[in-house]
């Protein structure tokens, strides 16, 4: 049947609608969905899971009718072979609901920022894909009653400050985003692609996540705003004679927050090491993971990134392609490294997954400040590094289709005790995520991109759940240690500081509605030991202000999809 091209489009604008495009970071249900599926066996195993968001229809085809309606898959002769592979759609209603108590919790929700009390972040949009050429328009909108809390202790003496000097001075992190609520509407998950055989090329404002943890991942997540970039990447494995490749190649640009550390500007100018004025910043990375034909379920990557400030870059080659320097300072020399104010960041990772035994096993190492010479590297490999550990594993219950999940994860980003004898100013202990040179670190808009834990956290979390397809329903618990560097920092400054912990339990679920209502959630009830690292019993109180060692906290985080 033949249409008239105004009918043809409203037909596809109200009914054509589905997943033709890549599934966002943080959508519920679907990216753990797909994982668990492949990990007991019932999905291509190529995929390595290392690269997200996923494009489905690329990465998965068996599955791609689970998530894209009859009606979308609809082609029309408008009469001219031109517009023959035309089709116009509906992304997915997605919302995410978050809610705090008393402080902020919580990390890799995109543009959500933590804070206090609710905020709610609804993404909506359309598609396009025109033969080989796609695009997608996912604008957000974002809203957070951002409520005041404790964000430093009353009276504390300048010691306790110079104890999160790097904090202050050497990360775009605020403790608070502003003195209000916040109102924002953001261009969100957009993007522009190109697909030519596994690989596509473009220009996207989307999360990048590289790396296997699922919590979050070190150099690139969730856990901030999307940023500009241009791309060139895989959305299936190249297959070779050696096995499978997959990897992405960006180049964009990262963007302060213009906050002050704490909302009521308290410390500004006060440390010395003020920030610098200029926010934009040119970053650039590279990563690939290779996938051995020998080993079945086996992935090993690395990547490599580079942020510098903009007014720095110069007009050459190596200005926009820092990413072909050799690994070592001397390669390029010790003094032009200080000179550039630039930052590197490197990273190597592995997934290894046995449908057989319905088990995987995942981890990255990340280091930033990269070593002086390959010596350096042999002896001191410790030197500002982060890394993940976790595995998952499945055992069959008796009813069919159901499977108990048993999932262990740690993430380390506390700082080595090898900076001791590195330095010999002992408030400098560079970590992942600032070096000095950039002082905004790794964020874009006051958000790391990598780990949501701060610059030093630790964390170790266990759940256990029953799951029956996309259907979920588990507990989880975990300890969460917040900035061990600055409580040792406050020690040295002969301050009693003590370790900042959260130990948080609660239920998990993930549960679809006939493919097209998704919900993905949790509730966690929070006990805090020593909240900014003061206890009441071992600090004076005409000090530091009255202070109880232990309290509590509620977090409610919610995500609802719809897919038309």
């Amino acid at each position: 049947m033949k249409y008239r091209p105004i009918l043809f489009l409203l037909f596809l604008l109200t009914f054509s609608s589905g997943f033709c495009q890549t599934i966002p970071l943080g959508f519920p249900v679907l990216n753990e969905y797909l994982r668990r599926e492949q990990i007991l066996g019932n999905l291509n195993p190529d995929f390595s899971f290392n690269y997200r968001p996923i494009l489905v229809e690329k990465a998965f085809p068996e599955l791609n009718s689970l998530f894209v309606n009859d009606s979308s898959s609809k082609k029309a002769n408008l009469g001219k072979k031109l517009f023959k592979e035309l089709k116009i759609g509906l992304l997915p209603v997605q919302s995410t609901i978050i809610y705090n108590a008393k402080r902020p919790y919580g990390w890799g929700n995109g543009a959500a920022v933590p804070s206090k009390g609710g905020q709610v972040l609804v993404s909506a949009g359309t598609f396009l894909k025109w033969g080989p050429l796609r695009m997608q328009l996912y604008p957000q909108v974002y809203y957070a009653q951002n409520l005041p809390f404790q964000e430093y202790p009353k009276n504390a003496p300048s010691a306790y400050f110079q104890a999160i000097r790097n904090d202050v001075i050497g990360t775009d992190k605020p403790v608070r985003y502003g003195t209000g609520s916040i109102k924002k509407f953001l261009i969100g998950d957009s993007n522009i692609m190109l697909d030519f055989g596994s690989f596509a090329a473009g220009v996207s404002t989307e999360n990048v996540w590289w790396g296997p943890g699922t919590s979050t991942a070190l150099l690139l997540s969730d856990n901030a705003e999307g940023f500009l970039h241009a791309t060139i990447k895989t959305t299936r494995p190249a297959k070779t004679f050696l096995g499978n490749f997959e990897g992405e190649y960006f180049a964009g640009s990262l963007e302060g927050s213009e906050l002050p550390y704490f909302s009521d500007g308290y410390l500004d100018g006060r440390l010395g090491g003020n920030r610098d004025d200029e926010s934009f910043r040119y970053f650039t990375g590279l990563s690939i993971t290779y996938s051995p034909k020998w080993v079945n379920g086996l992935s090993i990557g690395g990547a490599r990134t580079f942020q510098v400030y903009e007014k720095d870059m110069g007009n050459n080659f190596r200005a926009w392609f820092p990413l072909l320097d050799p690994l070592p300072k001397d390669g390029v020399g010790n003094i032009e490294n200080i000179k550039l104010r630039e930052d590197q960041h490197f990273s190597l990772f592995f997934r290894w997954f046995i449908p057989k035994i319905q088990f995987e096993f995942y981890g990255e190492f990340m280091k930033n400040d990269h070593n002086f010479n390959w010596r350096d590297v042999i002896m001191n490999p410790e030197h500002s590094r982060g890394y993940i550990l976790g595995f998952t594993k499945y055992v069959t219950l008796p009813k069919s289709n159901n499977f108990l999940e048993l999932h262990m994860e740690m993430i380390q980003t506390q700082n080595s005790i090898n900076r001791l004898i590195r330095y010999s100013d002992i408030d400098r202990g560079i970590n992942i995520y600032y070096n000095g040179q950039v002082t905004h670190g790794l964020t874009n808009k006051g958000q790391v991109l990598g780990s949501g834990l701060g610059l030093s956290g630790n964390l170790q979390k266990i759940s256990i759940s029953k799951v029956n397809e996309k259907n979920k329903i588990g507990i989880q618990v975990s300890r969460l240690v917040y900035d061990p560097h600055s409580q040792l920092l406050g020690s040295v400054f002969g301050l009693d500081m003590r370790p900042w912990v959260d130990f948080s339990g609660g239920i998990i679920g993930n549960y679809s509605f006939n493919n097209h209502l998704l919900f993905s959630g949790g509730l966690n009830g929070i006990l805090t030991l020593n909240e900014n690292w003061l206890v009441s019993d071992t600090i004076d109180p005409n000090i530091f202000g009255e202070k109880s060692p232990v309290s509590s906290n509620f977090n409610f985080e919610l995500k609802i999809a719809y897919i038309f």
